[in-house]
C-alpha cells in the first residue's frame, strides 16, 4: 500500500484538478489517498473537500489550526508504519499509471530513498528547460506528454542531490531510519524535503529522478507572494546544516545527467508533430539578422518547427530549437562532427534550409541542403557574399561606390580577407546562391546588387514580416515653429551608420547657431562629443522607445547611414511612430521611404553643413495636416502566402531511427583555459574601444580587422 498525501491550504480549482487527476489515473499498485486541510482561508474549498470525502475514495483530515506544510505532511506520514508515501502538492496533476511507474523506480534498487518525476516547474527536474519554470510545449497536454516520457525513457533513472517536493515518493525504510521532516527548523515550509534528502544521503541512501514520468505543477499556490522570502530563509538554514548541499546541487547542474533523457523526449515530440521542420543558418552577432529570424519563427509558430544553426564561442557550432518555449541545444565541432550533425538533422526531419548568414561558420555547412536532399533559401541581410567588408564600405567607413573589380582588389590589399582575392571570395558563395530556390531580398536595390554580381535569376523581393504590422495611420509634416527643430537619431550606431556624421553635423549647427537640436536615442561605437546641439540618451529597451520619443517630441527622425543598408528595423520603428523621417539615399531605406508621406532621402555624400540646410529646408515647408499612410505590405505577404509551401511539400514520409548515443555526443564542451583568456581579452578590447580617450583609435582600426580579431578570439571559422 502507498499513501498518497495531498496537503491543502488554498486554491479550490487547483485542488479539484489535482484530486480528479488522482482519481482518474489507472494504477495496479494499491493506494490510500490522504487529503489534509491545513485550516485554510477558503470555506468553499473546505466544503468541497467534505462533499467529496462522503462519496469518493479518500481520507480527509482537517487540522483544527494551521500547522504549516511540514507538520501537516508529517501528520500524514505518521498514519502508517509500513506504507511508502507520495507527497503530492495540491497544485500538481498526474496521469495514467504514474504511481506504478514511481513505485517501480523506487524499487529498482534497495538504497533508493526518494523518487521525483519530471515536471514543467521543478527546478532540476524541469522540462523542457532545465532549472526553469515552463509552459507545456505547444500541441501537448499532460496526458500526451506523460505518454511520450513513458514511451521514450522506460525504466531510466538518474541520481539527483535532492528530491523536489511537488511530487516526492519516499520509501518507508528511509523514514524509519532517519525520521520525518524537521518541523522545528523548517516551520511553514520550503527546504524540508532538501534537508530530508541530505540526511538520506548521509545515511547511505540515494535520491533519483524517474525519466519516464511527467507530472504537471503550477507552483506557489499555497505560499503566494511570500515564497521567495521563505526560499531564502530555507537556503540559509540548509547551508548551516549541510555545508556541501549548495556545492552538490551546482555540481549536478553542471553535469546534468538527465540531459539526454530530456533531449530524447524533445526529439520524439518533434518527430511526432506532423509539422515541417526548417533549419535557419545564421551568425551569432545579433542585430537585424537575429531580429528577422526571431520574427519569422514567431510568425510560423504552430505551422512549422524552426531550428537554428549558429557559431558558438570556442569553435563550436550549436543547433538549437528556435520556437517559443523550446530549450534544446546540441553542440558540434565542425567539420569533424559533420556526420553527427547530419544524423541529427535527418532524425528531426529537416525539409528546408534557410541561409540567413554564414559568418563564423565552417564552409561545410554550405553542403547541408544537398546532403539532406532538400531545397534552400537565402536572405540578403547584408553584403557578406559580395564583399569581405560586409557593408560595401571603404577604410573611412563610407560607401565605396562599387567602382569595379580593381577597386575591390585595391581595398583588399589594405584590408585583406586572408587567403582571398575578390574573385575567390565571391566564388565561395556562387554555388550556394545560384542553387538556392529563392534569394529573398527586402527591397529592389538590394536584389539588383546581388543579381548583378552573381548573375542570379532566382531573386524575389519581400519586405520583412514586421511590415505586416503596417505603419502609423497618419503622419504629420515637420513642425514649422519658432523653436529649434528637434532631430532624433535612433539605435546602436556602428561606424557605418553615421555616428561621425551626426557628431560633425551637430558641431556645424553649434558653430553656426542654427535652430537645430539633435538627440541620439541609443549609443555609438565610440563616445560622441555631446554639446549644446547634441544629447546622448544611451541604450534603451525597444518597447520603451515610443514613450521616450513622445516625451521629447522630435519633429523628425534622421537615419544618417553611410552604407546601403539592406533593411533597417530602425526605419520600421520610425514608420510605426508616425514621425517624419529623413534617410541617406542608399540601399533599402531609400527604397522604402518612397512609399510613405513625409519621408525623404538625401545625398549620402552631403557635407554636415548640407545636411543641416536640408533639415532646415524641411522645417520651413508650409505646415500640412497629417497625411494618410497606408502601408504597402504586398511584398511582405509572401511570408504568409508562399514561404512555407516548399517545406511542406518536401516533408519526409518516414524518418530514420534515432541512435540515443548520438545525443550524448552533442554536449556543450567547457572552454579550455586558453579560450577563457581569449574571452577576457575580447571583453577588455570592447571596453577599450568605447573609452573616450581611445575614440580616435576606434575610428582608425578598420571594421574588417575588428571582426577578424573578434572571430579569432571566439575561436570561430575564419572569414
Amino acid at each position: 500500500m502507498i499513501d498518497v498525501i495531498v496537503p491543502v491550504y488554498r486554491g479550490l480549482d487547483e485542488t479539484r484538478a489535482c484530486l480528479e487527476s488522482v482519481w482518474s489515473a489507472q494504477n495496479q499498485q494499491p493506494m490510500r489517498l490522504i487529503v489534509i486541510n491545513d485550516c485554510g482561508p477558503e470555506p468553499e474549498l473546505a466544503e468541497w473537500l467534505r462533499e467529496q470525502a462522503a462519496t469518493r475514495p479518500m481520507l480527509l483530515l482537517e487540522n483544527e489550526e494551521n500547522l504549516g506544510f511540514v507538520a501537516t505532511v508529517n501528520r500524514g506520514m505518521a498514519l502508517s508504519t509500513d506504507n511508502d508515501v507520495v507527497l503530492l502538492n495540491s497544485d500538481a496533476e498526474v496521469h495514467g499509471d504514474w504511481l506504478d511507474r514511481l513505485h517501480q523506480a523506487a524499487c529498482s534498487a534497495p538504497d533508493i530513498a526518494t523518487v521525483t518525476p519530471f515536471s514543467n516547474n521543478a527546478t532540476i527536474c524541469s522540462y523542457p528547460a532545465f532549472c526553469q519554470d515552463n509552459a507545456l510545449p505547444r500541441g501537448f497536454d499532460l496526458a500526451s506528454l506523460d505518454h511520450l516520457f513513458a514511451a521514450t525513457n522506460p525504466g531510466q533513472t538518474f541520481d539527483i542531490p535532492t528530491a523536489v517536493g511537488f511530487c516526492m515518493y519516499i520509501r518507508r525504510a528511509t523514514l524509519q531510519k532517519i525520521g520525518l521532516f524537521d518541523v522545528e527548523r523548517f516551520g511553514k515550509g520550503y527546504g524540508e524535503e532538501n534537508d530530508f534528502c541530505c540526511r538520506a544521503l548521509a545515511a547511505g541512501y540515494r535520491n533519483i529522478l524517474a525519466g519516464n514520468i511527467f507530472v504537471w505543477h503550477k507552483g506557489n499556490v499555497s505560499f503566494g507572494d511570500s515564497h521567495n522570502d521563505r526560499k531564502q530563509l530555507a537556503l540559509n538554514t540548509l547551508e548551516k546544516l549541510h555545508p556541501t548541499y549548495t556545492g552538490n546541487v551546482q555540481a549536478h547542474i553542471l553535469a546534468d545527467p538527465a540531459r539526454e533523457a530530456r533531449l530524447a523526449v524533445d526529439l520524439a515530440r518533434w518527430r511526432s508533430s506532423g509539422l515541417p521542420s526548417l533549419l535557419f543558418i545564421t551568425h551569432d552577432r545579433g542585430g537585424g539578422t537575429e531580429q528577422h529570424c526571431r520574427e519569422l519563427t514567431d510568425l510560423l509558430d504552430g505551422q512549422a518547427q524552426v531550428f537554428k544553426l549558429a557559431p558558438e564561442p570556442g569553435g563550436l557550432t550549436c543547433l538549437s530549437a528556435y520556437n517559443l518555449g523550446e530549450a534544446a541545444s546540441f553542440y558540434f565541432r565542425l567539420p569533424t562532427d559533420y556526420p553527427r550533425l547530419l544524423e541529427l538533422l535527418r532524425a528531426i526531419g529537416i525539409s528546408r534550409v534557410h541561409f540567413h548568414h554564414t559568418l563564423g561558420l565552417d564552409p561545410i555547412v554550405f553542403e547541408l541542403p544537398s546532403a539532406l536532399g532538400v531545397g534552400h533559401d537565402f536572405t540578403t541581410h547584408d553584403y557578406y557574399p559580395l564583399c569581405p567588408q560586409i557593408t560595401l564600405t571603404d577604410a573611412n567607413n563610407r560607401y565605396c561606390g562599387e567602382l569595379g573589380r580593381e577597386q575591390c582588389q585595391s581595398c583588399l590589399k589594405k584590408r585583406p580577407a586572408p587567403g582571398h582575392s575578390i574573385d575567390t571570395w565571391r566564388a565561395r558563395f556562387t554555388s550556394l546562391l545560384q542553387t538556392a530556390e529563392r534569394i529573398i531580398a527586402p527591397t529592389p536595390s538590394v536584389a539588383e546588387r546581388y543579381g548583378r554580381i552573381f548573375a542570379l535569376k532566382n531573386l524575389l523581393t519581400a519586405e520583412h514580416p514586421d511590415a505586416l504590422r503596417g505603419w502609423a495611420s497618419h503622419v504629420r509634416s515637420p513642425r514649422s515653429t519658432d523653436r529649434e527643430l528637434r532631430v532624433a537619431v535612433l539605435g546602436a550606431l556602428s561606424p557605418v551608420k553615421g555616428p561621425d556624421l551626426l557628431e560633425a553635423t551637430a558641431r556645424d549647427a553649434e558653430r553656426r547657431r542654427l535652430p537645430l537640436h539633435f538627440k541620439l536615442f541609443g549609443y555609438a561605437y565610440r563616445e560622441l562629443q555631446a554639446g549644446e546641439k547634441l544629447e546622448i540618451h544611451g541604450a534603451y529597451e525597444t518597447d520603451k522607445l515610443a514613450g521616450l520619443l513622445k516625451a521629447w517630441a522630435p519633429d523628425l527622425i534622421w537615419l544618417p547611414a553611410q552604407w546601403p543598408e539592406t533593411y533597417s528595423y530602425t526605419l520600421s520603428h520610425s514608420f510605426a511612430l508616425g514621425i517624419p523621417v529623413l534617410v541617406s539615399d542608399l540601399g533599402a531605406p531609400a527604397d522604402r521611404v518612397k512609399q510613405r508621406p513625409f519621408a525623404w532621402s538625401y545625398n549620402w555624400q552631403a557635407s554636415p553643413g548640407e545636411w543641416n540646410e536640408r533639415l532646415l529646408e524641411l522645417a520651413r515647408q508650409t505646415p500640412a495636416e497629417a497625411a494618410s499612410a497606408e502601408a504597402n505590405i504586398s511584398s511582405a505577404t509572401f511570408y504568409l502566402a508562399n514561404y512555407l509551401a516548399p517545406a511542406i511539400a518536401a516533408m519526409p514520409e518516414k524518418l530514420p531511427a534515432v541512435d540515443r548515443k548520438m545525443l550524448a555526443q552533442t554536449r556543450w564542451q567547457p572552454f579550455a583555459q586558453g579560450q577563457k583568456m581569449r574571452m577576457r581579452v575580447l571583453a577588455t578590447l570592447i571596453d577599450l574601444r568605447s573609452h573616450p580617450a581611445l575614440s580616435w583609435l576606434a575610428r582608425r582600426i578598420p571594421m574588417s580587422l575588428q571582426r577578424r580579431i573578434k572571430s579569432r578570439l571566439l575561436g570561430q571559422a575564419p572569414e
